[in-house]
């Protein structure tokens, strides 16, 4: 009987051991809940982004609600992209942590040392947050630590979507033109006139005529051009040798000009100089290669009467 007593009691204090250790990793598990982000911060609060990485980094800063590449003269930054980045930032949730040691730090690339990403985020030239982005452990998840904390965790992030050159985040769309702007564009060889909402050769022969497609479709091409890096004062890029710039001028409405002189580059692509622009641009192949097939005689055809005049003289012999 009192060994029975005994084993009861012993099995009380088994439960009690075991109820307290339970309650002990509830309060873990709650610490530690998918709902809490993993930087509190609010977006609209920053104005300078350094991102970082072993070869470089890009700093981006904004200046009069704009952000900007001060390592690239100020050249306007992509807004919507910057955006987006910080708004992706600051809904990162915690979650579980799948390591807390300096070693795993280490083996993760979250260390202050070691690490694939260190954005680092201020306002007024204070730090706001610092955070260590690390190897993948699957698609759009990295590794991500907080500066100053232990806990290494796994997030809904890609690394692409942190450029750390300042390149990738240059607004590729500066030297867009809007098309109806547009009145006089003097190409080699050939010059376009917008008459009304058509664009007509000058100089047409008298049994020529505008194809009046090819010709939409080379402003829209020439009005909508992207740029793929910049080119800073440093940079001494070596020309295509044997090959003549193409330079093109366009009038807008208002009578300002702009001259476009492209250069092809030995290793691939062009150099753009704009002549209302400073710097220097590289453009891909593929966008100055279809503004230069534009040729004159692409662009005209036979009037439509003298091919079915010559049509109807085949005909009667």
């Amino acid at each position: 009987m009192k060994k029975w007593i005994a084993g009861l009691g012993a099995l009380l204090i088994i439960q009690i051991v075991l109820a307290i250790t339970l309650n002990r990793v509830g309060d873990t598990y709650t610490a530690f809940t998918p709902e809490d982000k993993l930087a509190n911060f609010e977006p609209a609060q920053i104005d300078t982004v350094v991102i970082e990485t072993a070869d470089g980094q890009a700093v981006l800063k904004k200046v009069d609600g704009k952000w900007q590449l001060p390592g690239l003269d100020d050249f306007p930054a992509d807004q919507l992209k910057v955006t987006q980045l910080l708004d992706n930032l600051s809904n990162l949730k915690k979650g579980w942590p799948v390591a807390t040691t300096a070693g795993a730090a280490k083996r993760f690339k979250v260390d202050e040392e070691e690490f694939e990403r260190r954005i680092i985020l201020e306002r007024g030239g204070n730090s706001v947050a610092k955070l260590y982005f690390g190897t993948s452990p699957g698609l759009r998840k990295v590794y991500a630590r907080i500066a100053d904390e232990n806990e290494i965790i796994t997030v809904g992030f890609s690394l692409f979507e942190a450029g750390s050159d300042n390149n990738d985040w240059i607004d590729s769309n500066i030297l867009k033109l809007d098309e109806k702007k547009i009145i006089r564009v003097k190409f080699p060889g050939f010059t376009l006139q917008r008459r009304d909402e058509t664009w007509q050769l000058e100089e047409l022969a008298a049994d020529e005529e505008t194809v009046t497609g090819q010709t939409k479709n080379l402003i829209k091409k020439l009005a909508g051009l992207t740029i793929e890096s910049l080119l800073t004062t440093e940079d001494n890029p070596e020309l295509e040798k044997d090959t003549k710039p193409l330079t093109i001028t366009v009038t807008l409405a208002g009578e300002n000009s702009l001259d476009y002189t492209f250069s092809r580059l030995k290793d691939g692509g062009y150099l753009l100089q704009r002549s209302d622009k400073k710097t220097r641009f590289k453009v891909a192949n593929w966008e100055v290669d279809s503004i230069k097939d534009g040729k004159r005689e692409n662009l005209v055809e036979k009037k439509t009467s003298i091919k079915e005049s010559d049509s109807e003289r085949i005909g009667d012999e």
